[in-house]
């Protein structure tokens, strides 16, 4: 059975919290997240409540998955477009460590809402994931997302110049009912 918990989208009063869980998300994978532990320490207060406040905007979604005890598990956020194109694009998917795994449903909660958000807003919803990520490429698998043949490197924000760019592929699926 899966673990008890709520999704609801942030609001900017949820800064401290969203900042407390993407320094996690840093310090666990800074790939998952674009940036290394250090520069997400730097970013001010008014960043983390413009990030916290997406979950009120009319183009872009922030969800939270908060437990039975009030703890934030896992978030996941959503816009409309980017360079390539006006479709809606999946970004800062996170869940933490004891809350992975189709057992306790996060992900998969978290991505339902990010995808009924994206109906209407667009044909298709776009994400791009690290190639060398094996568990979140075969989540994404399984919830229907397939390689776009569209692929760039990242560096990390705040990483050390001259570091090797990682890989990143993006994948998409359909969001039409």
């Amino acid at each position: 059975m899966p673990d008890a918990f709520s999704i609801r989208t942030t609001t900017e009063q949820d800064w401290e919290r969203v900042r407390a869980l993407r320094v996690e998300n840093a310090t666990d994978n800074p790939i998952s997240y674009g940036a290394t532990r250090e520069y997400t320490l730097r970013m001010s207060e008014d960043e983390w409540r413009l990030r916290a406040r997406r979950g009120e905007a009319a183009d872009a979604t922030s969800l939270a998955a908060i437990d039975a005890t009030g703890r934030w598990i896992g978030m996941m956020s959503g816009q409309v477009g980017d360079a390539h194109g006006a479709d809606p694009v999946l970004t800062g998917v996170y869940v933490t460590p004891g809350f992975r795994g189709r057992g306790h449903g996060v992900a998969d909660a978290l991505l339902d809402h990010v995808i009924a958000w994206a109906r209407g807003r667009g044909e298709q919803l776009r994400l791009e994931v690290y190639d060398q990520a094996v568990p979140a490429g075969r989540f994404y698998a399984r919830r229907g997302f397939t390689a776009t043949g569209r692929t760039r490197d990242l560096h990390l924000l705040g990483e050390v110049p001259g570091a090797a760019p990682l890989r990143l592929v993006e994948l998409a699926r359909p969001v039409a009912p």
